[in-house]
């Protein structure tokens, strides 16, 4: 009967111990369990109660998942090149946990998927990769942050293992610029987890600051004044040009130059057809009539240098006479003595005539040459208006390239007006318009104007 006894209590001993060693096999298990879900992810102690870090994480509930810009850098590597990965995505579980009154443990764990392509279509699709905590790590650093005063930047509260320079975080500078989403309260209760969505429009850069303020009232006058000095300035360089194109039109010019009327012009070395010549000239060169004779002229080339040019392929000085016979079309005329140019100014032309209504144009305004006068035939008044054209048309074409054309006023009784476009006098001084069809293309008021 002991010997029974005995054995039951031996029996009964080496089941407790059965039983303890398998307990604490199952503890073990349960403790290495911990250990390696503690090792995923990140986690930081924050000295703040749990109720205020619900808070900050649900002010950025906003940035818990989205879009990553790129996976190099938020993933661990893999075997297949990255350029193969599109359209990465990340979403973060927060889990909350009080230690104390104001200690809270803050764990996040994020999972990161995206799209793979092989060369193979039926191995392509939708790829878990190993996060290697740039994510999850910058998530605490915004929690962190957002209890730091404003204008500082919270130290965290935990060194974590120094990590190597990597791609910018796909987290916002300030979660203050993320209006919390009423409709979309995380839940934070322990231990359950918390998510939310990133706006994709976030910046990137969780070091990058504010956007800067407006100026500030001294910058603003300053700039103020620096375009006010501007306008000054402007408007004295306008005022020097609008002097300099005055007086340009007002120096005396030389009353003995010639002007060629085409290009191709042969300067001879001697009068004559026949002989060599020096070089060809273009249409409108100039050269100072030396002396001139029926059908050739002298001219002064540079210097010594001299030639001699066709009287006909010339526009010649107001007051040198010209052979009528072989002169061209638009030869200038001798000057009238029923009339004389009391002023000149280059103005807007105000008249209606269309083709220099509204242009910069030369007027001239052309006086009686004295008070016992008779009044001038149509002949002498045409007569007078062809000088003045030829020699306007010389002005404008070396002088002032900008004007559209010659306007000149008669101011007398039997009064009227003349316009010609700049084209229709180069086209005259050039020999292709005749004096009939050239004006025929002028402007004349009254029309009866030139009648006999």
């Amino acid at each position: 009967m002991k010997n029974r006894f005995l054995s039951i209590l031996l029996a009964n001993a080496v089941l407790s111990i059965v039983a303890l060693s398998l307990a604490r096999i199952s503890a073990g298990q349960s403790a290495g369990a911990e250990k390696v879900e503690g090792r995923q992810g990140a986690e930081r102690v924050l000295h703040h109660q749990k109720a205020e870090v619900e808070k900050a994480i649900q002010a950025l509930h906003a940035t818990l998942k989205g879009r990553l810009p790129i996976l190099d850098g938020f993933a661990n590597d893999v075997d297949e090149p990255w350029d193969r990965f599109a359209r990465g995505y990340y979403e973060c579980a927060v889990r909350v946990v009080a230690q104390g009154q104001n200690e809270t443990l803050v764990h996040i764990t994020a999972k990161i998927s995206a799209w793979y392509t092989d060369a193979n279509p039926a191995k392509s699709g939708y790829r878990e990769l190993v996060s290697n905590g740039r994510v999850e790590a910058d998530l605490l650093d915004r929690i962190e942050e957002s209890f730091a005063p404003p204008g500082q930047t919270s130290t965290p509260s935990q060194t974590r293992p120094a990590r190597e320079s990597k791609p910018e975080s796909p987290f916002p500078p300030n979660s203050a610029s993320l209006p919390p989403n009423a409709n979309a309260t995380p839940n934070i209760d322990t231990p359950t987890f918390a998510r939310g969505g990133l706006n994709s429009s976030s910046r990137s850069s969780p070091s990058a600051s504010r956007i800067a303020p407006p100026s500030s009232l001294e910058d603003i006058e300053s700039l103020k004044r620096r375009r006010e000095e501007a306008d000054r300035h402007l408007g004295e360089l306008n005022s020097d040009v609008q002097n300099l194109e005055e007086i340009l039109r007002n120096q005396t010019h030389p009353t003995d130059i010639a002007v060629v009327r085409k290009s191709g012009t042969r300067v001879m070395v001697k009068p004559g057809a026949s002989g060599p010549s020096l070089f060809s000239a273009e249409s409108e060169d100039e050269f100072q009539v030396l002396d001139s004779g029926p059908d050739w002229v002298h001219v002064q080339i540079s210097g010594a240098s001299r030639g001699w040019i066709r009287q006909s392929d010339l526009i010649m000085p107001e007051g040198r006479s010209e052979n009528s016979s072989n002169a061209g079309p638009a030869a200038a005329p001798a000057a009238e003595t029923s009339f004389r140019v009391v002023r000149e100014e280059t103005n807007e032309f105000k008249g209606k005539w269309e083709p220099l209504s509204g242009k910069r144009v030369k007027i001239i305004w052309a006086g009686a040459a004295s008070m016992a006068t008779k009044p001038a035939t149509g002949a002498v008044k045409r007569h007078f208006a062809k000088s003045i054209f030829i020699t306007a048309y010389r002005e404008i074409s070396t002088r002032d390239p900008a004007s559209a054309g010659v306007v000149i006023v008669f101011d007398s009784a039997d009064g009227g007006q003349v316009a010609a476009t700049v084209e229709s006098l180069k086209q005259w001084q050039m020999g292709n318009l005749s004096d009939a069809s050239f004006w025929l293309q002028c402007s004349v008021d009254p029309p009866d104007f030139f009648d006999p």
